[in-house]
C-alpha cells in the first residue's frame, strides 16, 4: 500500500525509488517484477553483537540462520553481473565469508574491503583497539560483473609533466621501460647516446618491439647497429661503429648499467652525445628518453590523455597513481578514503537533527564509494537492511554530483500499529530531508 503523504517529488521520480517498510525476507520474496534486474546491493545487516535485533523472526536467535534465506534472496534478486557490498564487523566476518562462498561461490568473491571506521585508538577492547570493520563483495557472475574507476585527482595528474612542450600534452616522469613478464628476444643492452653506457633491463625485459626501441633511440640524432657483445643476451642496439665498454663479471639480471670514462670520450660517443643534447635541450624528446636529465636509465612516455581516466582501486586506498588495473583481493580503505563511524553521525545528525539515538551509521562516502564502483549511473541499487537511509542519501547526492539516474529501493522493518516508527521517523525522515536540499 502506497502511502500519499508519505510520497516527496515528482510522480516519475515516485515512480523510480521506493522506500518499504516490512520485513525484508518477505519483501524480497514479493519484489517478483525486480527479479534479476537490481545491480548493486549494498547494506549493513545488524551485528551480531548481543544487541537486541530488529529481524527476530523465526530464525531461532542463530545469526547465520537468519541470514543466510535472505542472501538467496538476494542473489535471486540481482542482475547476472550484478554485485553485492554488505557491511560486517570482526564478531561475523568468518561465518558471513563462509555463508557468501555458500549461497555465491567462492569463485565469484570480488573483494575483502578493510575500512577505517575511526582514527584514533578506541577503549572497546582490552587487547587491541578495533579501528575497523569490513565490506564483502561477491558479484552474482564475476565474469559478467565490471567494476567502474574511481575518480582521479590533483595529485595523481601532478606527476604528469611536460618539460619538452610535447604537443602530445603532459606524460609520467620516470616511466618504467621494462615488463616483469620477459621474452627472451626482449632481453638485450641498450647503449645511451648520452654517456656510451649500456642499460640492461635485468631479470625484465624491455616493454617494446626492438624495431621500434631502434627506432627511438635513433630519434635521438644518431644511427644504431644490432650487435652481439657476448654477453649471453640478444643483440645488443649500440651507437653504429661506436665501442662499447667492458663486460666484467657481469650480472644481468640486476638492471646493470656497464659505463667507461675512457670510451665515453672517444669521438663518436661525444658525437652522439653533443647531437642528443641539443635534442634535449632544444626539441621534443622521443617516446623512449633518458632520465636524470640523460644520464640516467631509459624510460617510456606515458601520456595523461592516454591513461584511463580514473584510478584503479588498489590494496590500499592512498593517493597511489596505477595505469594498469589490479586485481582486488584483501583492500584496505584509510578514513580518508572511506569517511569514518562519526562521520555517519554527524550526516544524520545534519539530515534529521540529533536525538534519534542511531549510533551504528556508516559514513556516507564509504557507500557512495561502493555505489560508484559497483552501480552503473542508469541502475538499480537495493538496500534490504536500509536503517538510517545511508544508500539512499549516498544515491541522490551522486545523482545530484554526476548527472546520473541511479534508483533505490530501501526495506526497512517497522510497525507503526505496535509503536514501531523507525521508518517514519528516521529513514524517511532522512531521505525526505536530503531530496528536498538537492531540488
Amino acid at each position: 500500500m502506497i502511502i500519499r503523504k508519505l510520497c516527496v517529488g515528482t510522480e516519475v521520480g515516485q515512480s523510480k525509488n521506493m522506500i518499504i517498510e516490512g520485513e525484508n525476507l518477505r519483501v524480497m520474496a514479493e519484489l517478483e517484477q525486480h527479479r534479476g534486474l537490481v545491480d548493486l546491493i549494498v547494506t549493513d545487516p545488524p551485528y551480531n553483537t548481543g544487541r537486541r535485533f530488529r529481524y527476530r523472526d523465526d530464525w531461532g536467535g542463530e545469526w547465520v540462520n537468519m541470514m543466510k534465506p535472505r542472501l538467496i534472496r538476494m542473489h535471486e534478486l540481482l542482475k547476472p553481473g550484478g554485485v553485492l557490498a554488505i557491511c560486517i564487523d570482526d564478531n561475523e566476518l568468518f561465518r558471513l565469508g563462509l555463508l557468501m562462498d555458500e549461497v555465491f561461490g567462492e569463485q565469484n568473491r570480488i573483494a575483502i574491503i578493510n575500512w577505517q571506521k575511526s582514527y584514533g585508538p578506541r577503549n572497546d577492547n582490552k587487547h587491541v583497539s578495533s579501528d575497523t570493520e569490513y565490506v564483502l563483495v561477491y558479484a552474482k557472475n564475476k565474469e559478467q560483473a565490471s567494476t567502474n574507476l574511481l575518480p582521479r585527482h590533483d595529485v595523481m595528474n601532478a606527476k604528469y609533466k611536460n618539460p619538452d612542450n610535447d604537443p602530445a600534452g603532459p606524460w609520467k616522469i620516470g616511466g618504467d621501460a621494462t615488463v616483469a613478464t620477459p621474452a627472451e628476444r626482449d632481453r638485450y643492452a641498450i647503449q645511451s647516446p648520452f654517456t656510451g653506457a649500456l642499460h640492461y633491463p635485468g631479470a625484465r625485459a624491455w616493454s617494446h618491439p626492438k624495431k621500434k626501441m631502434k627506432e627511438w633511440l635513433q630519434s635521438w640524432g644518431s644511427s644504431y647497429e644490432e650487435r652481439d657483445l657476448d654477453d649471453g643476451r640478444q643483440k645488443a642496439l649500440v651507437l653504429k661503429n661506436a665501442p662499447t665498454p667492458t663486460l666484467a663479471d657481469l650480472k644481468l639480471d640486476s638492471c646493470p648499467v656497464v659505463y667507461d670514462d675512457a670510451i665515453a670520450e672517444h669521438p663518436l660517443l661525444q658525437s652522439a652525445r653533443q647531437k642528443a643534447e641539443e635534442l634535449r635541450d632544444h626539441d621534443v624528446w622521443p617516446m623512449l628518453y633518458f632520465t636524470a636529465n640523460g644520464m640516467g636509465r631509459p624510460a617510456i612516455k606515458r601520456y595523461l590523455n592516454h591513461v584511463k581516466q580514473g584510478k584503479i582501486p588498489t590494496t590500499y586506498w592512498a593517493t597511489d597513481d596505477y595505469d594498469e588495473p589490479e586485481v582486488f583481493g584483501t583492500q584496505s580503505w584509510s578514513y580518508e578514503e572511506s569517511g569514518h563511524t562519526q562521520a555517519g553521525i554527524n550526516e544524520l545528525n545534519a539530515a534529521i537533527g540529533k536525538g534519534h539515538n542511531f549510533q551504528t551509521v556508516k559514513p556516507l562516502k564509504l557507500f557512495k564509494k561502493l555505489i560508484h564502483l559497483w552501480c552503473p549511473p542508469n541502475g538499480i541499487v537495493l538496500d534490504p537492511f536500509a536503517g538510517s537511509g545511508t544508500t539512499a542519501h549516498a544515491v541522490l547526492d551522486l545523482n545530484h554530483q554526476s548527472g546520473a539516474d541511479r534508483r533505490f529501493i530501501l526495506i526497512e522493518r517497522g510497525n507503526p500499529e505496535e509503536g514501531d516508527l523507525f521508518v517514519r521517523s528516521i529513514t524517511f525522515k532522512r531521505v525526505c530531508s536530503v531530496a528536498k536540499s538537492l531540488v
